[in-house]
């Protein structure tokens, strides 16, 4: 065999060997590769990378500069710049916090994305079940601290509140790592309070607040003055007595629905489009 056949076999396998261990990304997309033996996982970035040939590239890929703004009324599938250059922030569907004598109605929003070294746990516990995770976090933190003031002071602090949703994630820090954004794998940026207001149901929402007070102190009176053990019986016994067919009422404004309205929402939207 000639010197210039054996040249062309070595070339070939070089690059048969090069095709195998090199990894290129284009601006601004990731990918996982995995070791086919069970072992551990490998992020891809821009640029050229090497993995180990037993190691196999997972699809899909993922695009980093990907965001979905998540806000006090569900999800928008868009980014924060076009959020806030569309003004979009103005038709954000706004939440009940009880106050200390009232009930007041907040709107907040902020973006999140892919964190570089977090994309393992990224996709495995989910873009949707991130931006939950992160709507729970701001609405605990917001309701814990409105809870112990009274409406008066909620509407002459809003400032002060605003901060306080900013801190929930580090505010603009991206360096910041909170235990929600290394679970989930994600950046939170620009957490912010858009309002605090009365708005036109907060009478409602307060007599509805102050039924369901006497409700609970009602079924408490029952379980402990009238002998009775289970709350779900208590409960018959006082709708019963007040001639209100047993349903799920009394309730003002809460988290669930919000929660829902996320779940499958931001999936794909972060995976790259074919």
């Amino acid at each position: 065999m000639g010197t210039f056949a054996i040249c062309i076999i070595i070339a070939g396998l070089v690059g048969l060997l090069l095709s195998t261990i090199l990894v290129y990304k284009r601006l601004n997309l990731a990918q996982l590769s995995m070791n086919v033996f069970g072992g551990g996982i490998i992020e891809h970035h821009q640029g050229l990378s090497i993995k180990p040939p037993w190691f196999t590239l997972q699809q899909p890929e993922i695009t980093m500069n990907a965001e979905i703004v998540v806000t006090s009324g569900g999800i928008q599938l868009v980014s924060w710049e076009s959020f806030m250059a569309g003004k979009m922030y103005e038709k954000i569907a706004t939440r009940a916090y009880e106050t200390m004598d009232s009930v007041v109605f907040g709107a907040w929003a902020t973006a999140i994305r892919p964190r570089r070294g977090g994309l393992e746990q990224f996709v495995k516990k989910t873009p949707g079940t991130a931006a939950i995770m992160v709507m729970a976090e701001i609405d605990i933190a917001l309701s814990d601290r409105i809870a112990n003031m009274e409406t008066e002071n909620v509407l002459s602090n809003k400032k002060a509140l605003g901060e306080l949703v900013a801190r929930v994630f580090g505010g603009n820090d991206e360096e910041a790592d909170s235990p929600v954004e290394h679970v989930y794998g994600v950046i939170v940026s620009n957490p912010k309070l858009f309002d605090l207001d009365l708005g036109k149901r907060s009478q409602d929402a307060k007599e509805k607040l102050f039924e369901a007070k006497k409700f609970r102190q009602a079924i408490g009176e029952m379980m402990t003055d009238g002998g009775i053990t289970d709350p779900e019986k208590a409960a018959d016994v006082v709708l019963t007595a007040t001639g209100v067919a047993k349903k799920q009422i009394f309730q003002v404004e809460g988290l669930e629905g919000a929660l829902k309205s996320v779940a499958g929402a931001a999936e794909a939207f972060f995976r790259r489009r074919s």
